[in-house]
Order: C-alpha cells, then structure tokens, then sequence
C-alpha cells in the first residue's frame, strides 16, 4: 500500500500559490516604508524577492522531477548528503519548524478572527486557531483530491480577493496629493557595505512574504506526471505571485504615499480598501485577510504531515524493539481506505495545536525555527549540485541556468540566515538546540543500521 498520484496541475499550482499567499503582503508594504525611500526602491525589493524565490523554485521543481517521492525534501538530503542529513531535516520538521509554522499561521487566523466576530478574548484566539487545525486534519483525512479542492477554492478566493482590491485602488480611489520624495538612501550611503547593508534590511523585511513554495514539493508522491507538472506550477505560481505583490504594490503608492506608510505602516491595507469601497472595505479587507491566512494554513496541514510521514516510513523497521517503535509506527501510518497518511495528519494537528497554547504569540513561534529552517532549505537546493549527475535522465526536466540559479539562491539565503542569527541569537540557538537534539535520536537508530557505520 501507498501514496496514489490523483493530484493535478490546478491542485499543485493552487498549493503553491496558496501556501504562498498569506498576511504578510497586507503588512510588508507598511513595514518596508522604513526602509525605501522612494517608490523604485518599493518595486525593486518586492522583484528581487520574487526572483530569488523563482531560483529556489525552479531548483525544487527539478528535484521534484529527479525524486517524486512524498517528502522530497528528504529525500534529496537522504540521497546526496547520507541519511543523517535527511533524519535531521525531518527531525526539525517533525518536532520544530513544522509545528511552529502551522501554530504560527492558525494563530494570525484566530487574531483575524477575533475581529471579524467582535471578540477581544485571546482564549478564543486560541480556540479559533485549534478549531481551524482540526477542519483542516479532518478535510485532508478524507483524501488528497478533497484536500486539493479545497486549495482550489480556497487559492481562487484570494486571487479574486486580491484582483478585487487591485482594481478598487486603481479604478474607484482618489490618487494621492504627488509629494516630494526623500533622497534616496542608495545616495546616502557611501560605499559597498553601505549597499549591501540597505539591500539586507530590504529583503529580510520583504522574503518572509514569498515563503511557502517549498512545502508543495512535499506531496510529490501523489501528484500526475511530476515531471511536467511540478515545473509548471511552480515557476508559473512563484512568477504570479510576483506580478500580483507588485501590483498590490502599485495599488497602495497610488494611494497612500510612502511617507504616509511610514508614519501609519499597520493601516495601508485598510486606508485602501476603505477609500474605494467605503466603509464596506475595512470589513471585505479583514474577510480578505482571515481567508487569506486560512487557505494559507490547509496548505500546511496538508503538505507537511507527507514529509513527516516519508520520514517515519523510512525508520519503523530500525525503531522495531526500541522504545521509538510506536512514534514510527503511528506517524508512518498509511489510511487503507483513503491512502492518505493519516498518522502524520493527526500528529502534525496535535502537536500544533499544543505548541499554540504553549507559546500563545506569533513573534514566540517564528524565532525559534527561523535559522534551522533556513540552514536545511540551503542544503536542499545545494543537493542539485550532486543529484543532477547522478539521477538525471533523457527527458527530465533541468532547470534553466544552471548552476547559477541555485548559487544565487544559497548565497542570499546564507546571508539571511547569519543575520537572523546576530539580531536573534538567544530564539535561534533554541531552535538549534532542538533541533541538535535529533542527532542521539539517530545514533540509536543508526546503531540498529547493519550496513550502514554510525555517522
């Protein structure tokens, strides 16, 4: 028994898309004011963004290609860098960044949903968030095609959400009075660090808002012919979600100028839905926004429990006669009615839902997954540089500059993730240590390994 492929190209471009599209681009523009000091610097960082997420993409769309197994991730760790590698990065999901990013994202939803029921309590915060969890755990338990509906319509709705307040800044607001801009900050600052330092803030504030790509390659093993659709979707979905933050982008200068955004950065989204709907818009923006967050949250629940789950196949016969065996056992267990990996569902539920009511804030949860994660993203793309060799053959799709495209992603990336480290040192050695806690994990897993030294 395992994983069918019944998930098509709409299902996989709609995963990518919606797992993408979030919060952050209602409150990025406000937040990046701080930095650019004028409009082109707006569309450059939103552009250059985008781009390095597409070089990430397209260099996970070929891993997807060369290993279209559930938990790709995995297994390109597994395969070019040993199976240390791969348990770790698995590890780290299972028990780090996985849960935190699904409490993460339910707990902006139970904020977003406070506000649109008039309550103020931070119980039923709680509680909206834990509930969303589990409509989700229970849609994906019923198949892969119900929960790849759902994306769909739920993927739709934003799009039609975001078009409709593109259109509303564009046709229905008044533009803004023109102001005289400040000097440009590139002028400002003399010299290379100075650039580089200007660039840094500018995407560290604006990337968070591209994040999600990554997790559609973890249902690689049900989804038709990945070779071509895994390509497809993402490069399309990254390069459209790209087009559509830099016409929110155009929208919101149109009609709050950037000084404006930088005195008032929560309120750009709102000041434009209102100015071209009234005061309907303030209300169709927080729906917008609690719709946004909840398809954004099914995209979690439905991706990550496919890594956890290839993850835990791969140790239940080493885990047998150790105390480890019922971990396994239960989080690689496959539905023989629905071929959905229901354990690592209903694990990946629960396991969110108690890190939500143990750390109870966003900024909690984020900083403790932010440098494990990014290390392992790094050491994913860098498997291309091995796989490729390896694995590639006659028809397999091949990412287009290479290798380039890949080193432009891992350079960036590596910079990123040496900052996150000196401005958050305390959270992020956290999250290192939990996740260094999974190395005598697999030295007793390893030990049980008989072809295989302990690494």
């Amino acid at each position: 028994m395992s994983l069918q492929r019944k998930l098509g190209l709409w299902a996989v471009l709609a995963i990518v898309m919606g797992d993408m599209i979030g919060s952050g681009i209602f409150f990025t523009p406000g937040e990046l004011a701080a930095v650019a000091t004028s409009e082109w610097q707006v569309y450059f960082f939103w552009a250059l963004c985008g781009f390095i997420s597409l070089c990430g993409a397209l260099t996970l769309a070929e891993l997807s290609a060369l290993i279209p197994k559930a938990g790709v991730s995995y297994h390109a760790l597994t395969e070019a860098y040993g199976p240390f590698a791969g348990f770790m990065q698995a590890w780290m999901m299972v028990l780090v960044s996985g849960p935190g990013a699904i409490a993460g994202v339910a707990i902006l939803f139970g904020e977003l949903a406070n506000q649109v029921f008039g309550s103020g309590s931070s119980g039923m915060q709680l509680t909206w968030a834990a509930a969303a969890i589990v409509f989700f755990a229970l849609i994906n338990m019923r198949g892969a095609e119900w929960g790849g509906r759902t994306q769909i319509v739920l993927t739709s709705l934003k799009i039609i959400g975001l078009v409709a307040l593109i259109a509303g800044g564009l046709l229905l607001a008044a533009p803004a009075a023109e102001t005289t801009e400040a000097a440009d900050s590139l002028a400002r600052d003399e010299g290379f660090i100075g650039f580089l330092r200007f660039v840094g803030l500018g995407v560290a504030i604006v990337l968070f808002t591209y994040d999600g790509w990554i997790d559609a390659s973890n249902i690689a093993g049900e989804v038709k012919n990945p070779n071509r659709n895994f390509p497809i979707a993402m490069s399309i979905g990254v390069i459209l979600i790209t087009l559509i933050y830099l016409l929110v982008n155009y929208t919101f200068l149109r009609v709050v100028p950037l000084e404006v955004m930088r005195e008032n950065p929560t309120l750009v989204a709102p000041a434009v839905a209102e100015a071209a709907f009234g005061p309907i818009g303030g209300s169709a923006l927080s729906l917008l926004m609690w719709i946004s967050i909840f398809g954004a949250l099914g995209g979690l629940i439905m991706t990550l429990p496919r890594l956890f789950y290839a993850a835990a196949s791969e140790y239940v016969g080493l885990s047998s006669g150790t105390r480890l065996s019922p971990f396994f056992r239960t989080v690689a267990f496959l539905s023989p009615a629905r071929n959905v990996p229901s354990g690592a569902i209903l694990f990946a539920a629960g396991v969110s839902i108690a890190a939500l009511f143990f750390f109870g804030s966003f900024s909690r949860i984020v900083t403790f997954f932010v440098v494990p994660f990014q290390f392992m993203n790094i050491l994913m793309v860098s498997s291309i540089f091995k796989l490729r060799p390896m694995k590639s053959e006659p028809g397999t799709f091949r990412l287009p500059g290479y290798p380039v495209v890949p080193a432009i992603f891992i350079v960036v990336m590596t910079l990123f993730m040496i900052a996150a480290l000196i401005y958050n040192p305390m959270d992020s050695l956290i999250g290192i240590a939990l996740t260094l806690a999974g190395a005598p994990v697999y030295r007793v897993l390893a030990a049980r390994r008989k072809d295989q030294p302990v690494e």
